[in-house]
């Protein structure tokens, strides 16, 4: 079953006559267990169709698109993490007596990590990150180390593609980006929603610091434990500071696999069956 609902933003309007911002989520499956999912940069919710679909007879997994992503209707210029928060927790409370597992990919395993201490649901199981942002990755790691005061300039020059591309090319000089993440800028911003996804976005990010010691004590609180995923061959991720960052928690484990940055839809697929077992009755 593949279905579609839309969720409106809560947060008061600066503009009372300004439209709603709501996130469009995309549903699939007909399962009593409930996946929330969260794609990376660049995608949309669709990223999770296959998963969905393969988990179908065991999970309703719900996929929102991220402000600025696919078909959600994002007008403000940016987002924080009481919004995202609260969006997440409107999904959490449509199922309020089912077993919920939460998996984010890249940019949405970071967002998730950060909400995660403002999320409630007396049935959360279980997080999943496959390749999160926020741990010295090499496509966003540089956003990371910018002072705040930069940030709004920056998003101002993706409406000027030939700066940005200028600075793309600076910052690879100096070993900040690397060579993938130069040729993805290069290749994307002749596109405008492009421009203004990753306008929204670089304001917005900063607003979901990762910090191990919240999202360690945010998993303790829930008693629940989390999997980082991490793909033997990712370009885009700095092995050693993510193992760093994380094997020192408690209540995370990391599992290597060999792939590179992409969703593992049949290693997520087997591993949420084997969870199952010991959830349902």
């Amino acid at each position: 079953m593949n279905t579609h609902f839309w969720l409106t933003a809560t947060k008061p309007k600066k503009d009372p006559d300004a439209p709603d911002d709501r996130l469009y989520v995309r549903q699939y499956g007909t399962g009593r267990a409930i996946l929330l999912a969260l794609h990376g940069f660049g995608r949309n919710g669709a990223r999770m169709e296959r998963l969905g679909l393969n988990l179908g007879d065991q999970f309703t997994t719900l996929a929102p698109d991220l402000p600025y992503h696919g078909k959600t209707e994002w007008y403000s210029d940016r987002y924080d993490i009481d919004e995202m928060t609260g969006l997440l927790q409107q999904l959490l409370d449509r199922f309020a007596d089912r077993p919920v597992f939460l998996l984010g990919h890249s940019l949405g395993g970071r967002y998730l990590s950060a909400c995660l201490n403002g999320l409630q649901h007396d049935q959360l199981q279980d997080l999943a990150l496959v390749a999160p942002d926020g741990a010295g990755g090499r496509y966003t790691n540089w956003i990371d180390t910018l002072p705040s005061r930069l940030v709004r300039p920056l998003a101002r020059l993706t409406e000027r593609p030939r700066a940005i591309l200028r600075m793309s090319k600076w910052l690879q000089k100096r070993g900040i980006i690397n060579g993938y993440s130069a040729e993805y800028l290069k290749y994307n911003l002749n596109d405008r929603p492009f421009r203004r996804r990753l306008a929204g976005t670089l304001r917005s990010v900063l607003k979901f610091p990762p910090s191990p010691e919240a999202f360690e004590r945010a998993l303790n609180e829930r008693n629940i434990r989390c999997t980082v995923f991490v793909g033997d061959k990712d370009p885009l991720l700095h092995h050693d500071r993510l193992t760093r960052m994380y094997e020192p928690l408690p209540s995370v484990d990391l599992h290597h696999y060999p792939g590179s940055h992409w969703l593992p839809e049949r290693l997520l697929a087997e591993y949420y069956r084997n969870s199952l077992v010991s959830v349902l009755p």
